[in-house]
């Protein structure tokens, strides 16, 4: 697309940007984005709107692997400092990706949780599962336990019984960027 997708403009402000800026909206004081060890520009994006970088060593292969590493040091950071969350604290695992999840979707989806502690909340729109995904902090324990080649959605299934779909009347849980025409559809979408 020219540019590393996290950079491309969507309304005045980056993807990762606005993506920062509505989960801070919603209340979600603690965002920690894994970054690319040679992303020195996204690093700096993440750090210039409020989110603390996780870099790496070594890139992660995929969405799983980078989830597993921010996993990992965040339990290390809760273990060091003696605070380590409650089983049924919640997490939000958010793709970059979805610029135009709404700080209302992710609101709704923290209301959820913190009725139903303990649970999986998957938002969804026109019956399709989207992101932002609520886990509890036990399940964030298990992303070790996942086989290789599987991704996260692991979880989901070993937990089945625990998920919640929570219908939402906003496209952006479904629209991640992956093509130019993707990232059209995401700026005509947000002029509206």
């Amino acid at each position: 697309m020219g540019k590393p997708k996290l950079l491309l403009d969507v309304g005045g402000q980056t993807v990762l940007a606005r993506l920062l800026a509505g989960l801070e909206a919603a209340g979600v004081g603690s965002r920690w984005v894994v970054v690319h060890p040679d992303d020195g520009e996204i690093r700096a994006e993440v750090e210039r709107h409020g989110g603390n970088a996780l870099v790496p060593d070594s890139p992660p292969p995929d969405m799983r692997a980078s989830a597993a590493y921010g996993l990992t040091v965040l339990k290390k950071r809760f273990q060091d400092c003696g605070e380590v969350p409650q089983p049924d604290a919640p997490w939000l695992l958010v793709p970059a990706d979805y610029p135009v999840i709404s700080a209302e979707v992710v609101t709704a989806l923290l209301k959820a949780a913190r009725a139903n502690p303990g649970r999986i909340f998957i938002p969804t729109y026109r019956g399709r599962s989207g992101h932002p995904t609520v886990f509890a902090w036990r399940h964030a324990l298990e992303v070790d336990q996942i086989p290789p080649d599987t991704g996260l959605n692991w979880i989901v299934r070993q937990h089945a019984t625990e998920v919640v779909h929570v219908p939402v009347e906003s496209e952006g849980v479904v629209l991640d960027l992956d093509t130019p025409e993707d990232y059209e559809r995401v700026k005509a979408i947000w002029r509206t």
